[in-house]
């Protein structure tokens, strides 16, 4: 062989070593739990150190005064770093007086006390309606589009928008765990109920990436407090949940949702490029291993099997003080996601409706016939499932992510 051909297979033989083993070490770190939630849930890649300053929500298109920072704390005593965002028909009709309020530079020290507060809790001009938020991973409350989120959101009428930073997130104390975040969801939506009393029939929860999984565990929390889906530490820091009856919201809308967090490292690329645990789908064994050693799993098609079948037997918790249904879940997916791919969407329509005798068909319509679940590969749909005694499913894939903001505020 020629000396330049021979040169050419050692550069090429070496290149190859050097990119096995730096795979071989990143997934060897892997193993550490605390490495793998960084990787996971990768809190600490924020825009902060560039001088982003939550506590100014003007700097992020605001009008002054309309989003009220403040903080909530966990019952297992982390304190986590809050946004309201008043109705921008609301904003318009106060707006003098408003912006002529003098707030402290942070978050204020009591929110019940603020006049933000009392135009949530007020009827004037009616009862407010409440969209809680979670966003997904990475990041802080105010990172990227999610601001164009909440603007949009907030100019439905009477529609207060809250969100929070998880825990170990933007200001938030505490570091991320599966249960930590499910605690931090509960938190913020048991604020909600019982603090500014707002029923549940007329609060709508969204969550994004990340926050479907969180919108997933708190609505299964909600319809059965007993849940062993639901990690025990969580479940015991709200005893008094299982007392109550189950609790069914105006509707949970779950965009870009996954299956599991196994499920979706198989497939998921960074950025959707670099892969993760793609290299490992022809040897399932290794995969197999690497995946029953993740800390946090995240069963988000269990969870939402098990809350879609949480109200049978009573259709009454389905129905608002209105007459009209309640407690939909709501699936919204591009085509177009690089990060996770709408296959997920399709795995959790599966396991929701149940799995027939034939790959795709699956059992569960109202007239006890067969139903052939969406499918992406046929470019965009919807499937509108209606169950008697069940919440309404609606799975939903379209063009471009985008979609989903015109598409919430059409329903």
């Amino acid at each position: 062989m020629p000396r330049t051909a021979t040169s050419l297979v050692r550069k090429v033989a070496v290149g190859l070593s050097v990119a096995v083993g730096g795979y071989a070490i990143i997934l060897g770190l892997l193993l550490t739990p605390s490495v793998q939630r960084f990787a996971i849930y990768a809190h600490r890649i924020n825009t902060l150190f560039l001088g982003d300053d939550l506590n100014v929500p003007e700097a992020f298109g605001f009008a002054k005064n309309q989003v009220t920072p403040f903080n909530l704390q966990t019952p297992d005593g982390e304190t986590l770093y809050a946004w309201h965002v008043l109705p921008l028909d609301v904003y318009t009709r106060h707006e003098k007086a408003l912006r002529g309020e003098t707030r402290p530079h942070g978050p204020v020290d009591d929110f019940t006390k603020t006049s933000a507060f009392a135009r949530l809790t007020s009827n004037d001009p009616s009862p407010a309606r409440v969209v809680v938020t979670f966003h997904g991973n990475a990041g802080h409350v105010a990172q990227g589009w999610r601001t164009d989120t909440y603007r949009m959101l907030a100019s439905q009428p009477n529609t207060h928008v809250l969100t929070i930073d998880y825990r170990g997130f933007g200001y938030s104390t505490g570091s991320p765990t599966e249960a930590g975040l499910i605690t931090d969801g509960t938190t913020l939506v048991e604020w909600v109920t019982k603090v500014a009393q707002i029923p549940p029939d007329r609060i709508v929860i969204i969550g994004q990436s990340l926050g479907t999984a969180i919108s997933s565990a708190v609505a299964l929390h909600f319809a059965d407090p007993g849940s062993e889906l639901i990690p025990s530490e969580t479940r015991e820091l709200w005893p008094s949940l299982g007392q109550r009856t189950p609790t069914a919201f105006l509707g949970i809308v779950l965009v870009a949702p996954f299956s599991s967090l196994p499920s979706l490292m198989l497939t998921y690329r960074i950025g959707g490029v670099l892969p993760i645990l793609l290299p490992l789908r022809p040897f399932p064994y290794i995969a197999g291993i690497l995946t029953s050693r993740m800390p946090d799993k995240w069963l988000s098609a269990e969870r939402l099997f098990a809350y879609y079948g949480a109200f049978s037997g009573s259709p009454q918790v389905l129905s608002s003080s209105s007459g009209k249904g309640i407690g939909s879940l709501q699936l919204l997916h591009s085509v177009r996601d690089m990060d996770i791919p709408y296959h997920q969407t399709e795995m959790i329509c599966r396991r929701i409706l149940g799995e027939g005798s034939e790959p795709g068909v699956f059992e569960g319509t109202e007239a006890g016939g067969r139903v052939q679940c969406i499918d992406g590969s046929h470019g965009p749909g919807v499937q509108d499932v209606k169950e008697k005694g069940r919440p309404r499913v609606r799975f939903e894939i379209v063009e471009y992510g985008g979609e989903y903001l015109q598409n919430l505020l059409s329903r």
